[in-house]
């Protein structure tokens, strides 16, 4: 019997050699416009500098992160997931390809189209706001835990 050896292609390897990579999303930072393990993304090698509202593909570390270039600068981008609350500074060398398209279940979507770019435009638009009602969740989530821990310690007293 003859052994097989299966490699695993990253997927830098994929887009050097194909020029684009295809595959499901895989996290929540680019929520709502990408679900984790749903949605499936068209990635092209990058050819040339990315725009405000690209969606970027790059490596932190040894992962692979999907977020919108808010600006570029010299030397690289301030990205941000749409689901995000911290901006990232990404090196232009750590950028592997940009998203020009996707699919969400059923449906394809082009990142020119006018639809999509209103998208993009309103998610940066609104953020301010989004983040303040970020850290209020936040906040009242924090106070509930520690009511609970409260309760639980107490009932866990009652017993002994």
């Amino acid at each position: 019997m003859q052994e097989e050896t299966i490699q695993c292609l990253k997927i830098e390897d994929v887009l050097a050699e194909r020029g684009t990579y295809i595959g499901p999303t895989v996290g929540v930072s680019m929520l709502p416009m990408l679900k984790n393990r749903r949605d499936t993304i068209v990635v092209k090698a990058k050819t040339e500098r990315l725009k405000r509202l690209d969606v970027a593909l790059y490596k932190r570390g040894e992962k692979y992160v999907l977020h919108r270039v808010l600006q570029p600068i010299e030397g690289g981008y301030i990205i941000r997931g749409d689901n995000c609350y911290e901006d990232e500074l990404v090196p232009e060398d750590a950028v592997l390809g940009v998203l020009p398209e996707f699919f969400r279940k059923d449906k394809h979507f082009y990142c020119t189209d006018e639809k999509y770019i209103r998208y993009a435009e309103r998610r940066l638009k609104t953020y301010k706001v989004r983040k303040f009602f970020v850290k209020i969740k936040m906040f009242f989530l924090n106070i509930l835990r520690k009511i609970k821990r409260i309760f639980v310690k107490k009932k866990d007293e009652e017993q002994n």
